[in-house]
């Protein structure tokens, strides 16, 4: 009986080997759903919206360590005078105003500027003075907004303005304006989207961390405000209203040592500006963005590792921003410069956006006939520089206190 009952189990056991129980049934599945495929779940969704990367993504995009690396030349640097559009182009400001009557920087051409159309930005004059400020700023999420109130006075220190007729600078550019408080309330949206079409700039293009205003990278008459205006160590200046501002990327903001800089501040669509560097480490120059001086990448956002679109500062000309590939919430912060006579370094803003700015006349061509952009010119008693306007195809001789009105 014993003999009969191992026989018994030795055969079961077999027929479990040979023949497995066929699979469990799956339940709660839906057969509607298996036949779509993964690619579908994507497709759908906004290309416009930041993309937040899952948890196992996420630890893919951790902050790179590959040291921060450069071929940019600082020493010849391409001058940006006149480098403004009416349509969005690489390397160019598409401008709100094209009309630029305002005042510049006064005194002697800066010792920097090589004479070939490039400048040297190692250099360049800085005004004097370390001045500190009662520096109030907060950023907060509300809702869909991202919220700012501040004093418009920097968290950082500062040269002495007026600039002293002791200052070295005074000999390139006798800005006589003060730093005076502000009142800066402005939201700008928590998550951006990108527009069907660029928007051009006015004065005003976003507020950094440090709490100061960022502005467009000309000056009042139009040229590249880095390279004809003097400002202190920390790359700002005042204007006539005591609006101390940027119009690049600051010294003072601190950025990553490694990899992805940091994030430096917002443009007025609401997204964010990036220092210098690539997250491979490699310094960002223009041929890596697109006509509004930014590009698609995963950042970190919020706390949160996303691929979004952000803009990045750049050594070169327009700086910043060149033009909003959003749609921005605000033209200027506070009215500053809006619907205002043009002011001491700055130009006057246009709100609405049109463009303004009128054919040159034939002699103002002719006389640029032969030349190249940003050689010396003359029409009759006048004396100018050829630019391209952005009404025009063709060099033209403008004059040094900018296109006639």
């Amino acid at each position: 009986m014993k003999r009969l009952f191992i026989l018994l189990m030795i055969s079961f056991l077999l027929t479990a080997c040979l023949f497995p129980p066929p699979p469990a049934p799956q339940t709660g599945s839906d057969p509607s759903t298996e036949s779509q495929p993964e690619a579908n779940d994507q497709s759908s969704q906004n290309q416009n919206q930041p993309s937040t990367t899952s948890e196992a993504e996420s630890e893919s995009y951790t902050h790179s360590d590959a040291p921060h690396t450069s071929d940019v030349d600082a020493t010849h640097l391409e001058i940006g005078d006149g480098k403004y559009s009416t349509t969005p182009q690489v390397g160019y400001v598409f401008s709100c105003q094209t009309n630029y009557n305002g005042q510049g920087a006064t005194g002697a051409p800066g010792n920097w500027i090589n004479g070939d159309g490039t400048w040297n930005a190692l250099m360049k004059a800085v005004v004097d003075g370390s001045v500190s400020w009662p520096h109030s700023f907060s950023i907060s999420i509300q809702g869909d907004g991202r919220v700012f109130t501040g004093n418009g006075l920097p968290d950082h220190t500062t040269g002495n303005y007026p600039i002293s007729p002791s200052d070295d600078a005074y000999a390139y550019d006798r800005n006589p304006n003060s730093i005076s408080e502000q009142n800066i309330t402005l939201t700008l949206p928590a998550n951006p989207t990108i527009a069907a079409q660029p928007t051009c700039v006015g004065g005003d293009v976003g507020i950094m961390l440090s709490g100061v205003v960022l502005f467009n990278a000309f000056d009042a008459l139009g040229r590249d405000a880095q390279v004809h205006e003097v400002q202190d160590e920390c790359d700002g200046h005042p204007q006539q209203a005591g609006v101390y501002h940027y119009h690049a990327l600051s010294d003072c903001l601190e950025d990553t040592e490694t990899g992805h800089s940091a994030l430096m501040g917002y443009a007025f669509d609401g997204f964010g500006i990036y220092g210098y560097y690539d997250e491979d480490g490699t310094e960002i120059t223009n041929e890596d963005l697109d006509e509004c001086h930014g590009h698609v990448g995963v950042i970190e956002w919020d706390g949160q590792s996303v691929e979004m679109y952000h803009y990045h500062a750049t050594r070169e000309f327009p700086y910043t921003v060149g033009c909003f590939k959003g749609t921005p919430s605000v033209r200027s912060i506070g009215g500053q410069g809006q619907n205002q006579q043009p002011q001491q370094g700055e130009q006057n803003q246009n709100q609405g956006g049109g463009q303004t700015g009128q054919q040159p006349p034939q002699e103002a061509i002719d006389a640029c006939v032969g030349l190249s952009q940003g050689a010396s010119c003359s029409v009759g008693n006048m004396t100018g520089t050829c630019m391209t306007p952005p009404n025009s195809s063709q060099l033209a001789c403008v004059p040094a206190g900018g296109p006639p009105p």
